[in-house]
């Protein structure tokens, strides 16, 4: 018993020591730092107002231009059901691993244009790549808009309903 009360002293008496040398308030660094991830997300949203899409026609006209970098985020098996030609797939899990991040443009090269199924993953991924100085952009409605053949129209809240007019391609598979 007597030895449990002397470590316990001696653990007590080293964080004691270890809080005393402490600073009192916490360092700035990482995503809080000037400069840091926090800084360009305001940085970039505050300039975009949020809007960072690109419609499936002006993307389809860019294709032959290369004026994008397209990053499909879609799990392997839905890229291999049919993807927009040239694509790459890094599926949204992995995409934040330094050998995924290894085969895109470098931060502030080419523009990135996310595609995913809906729109909603590319969405997230945007955030993490504005964060490390890329400059992403989202295909609007991604693979619903460029695969769909209908009138369907879409709206969200603060803006008219437009017509949900898709390619129908081109695809590679």
């Amino acid at each position: 018993m007597r030895k449990i009360a002397v470590a316990g002293l001696v653990l007590f008496v080293a964080c004691a020591a270890h809080r005393a040398g402490a600073p009192s308030t916490p360092p700035s660094y990482g995503a809080a730092a000037p400069g840091g991830a926090a800084a360009r997300l305001a940085t970039f949203f505050g300039a975009t107002q949020g809007e960072r899409t690109v419609m499936a026609s002006e993307a389809k006209a860019s294709l032959a231009e290369g004026k994008y970098f397209i990053l499909d985020v879609r799990p392997a098996k839905d890229y291999a059901q049919g993807h927009i030609p040239g694509a790459l797939n890094i599926p949204v899990d992995r995409l934040f691993a330094a050998d995924s991040l290894a085969l895109l443009p470098p931060p502030g090269g080419k523009p990135i244009l996310l595609v995913c199924r809906t729109g909603h993953t590319a969405s997230m991924a945007l955030g993490g790549l504005v964060a490390l100085g890329y400059e992403p952009w989202v295909l609007r409605w991604s693979m619903l808009a460029w695969n769909a053949r209908s009138e369907v129209r879409i709206a969200s809240p603060h803006e008219a309903p437009q017509p949900l007019v898709g390619l129908g391609g081109p695809l590679e598979r």
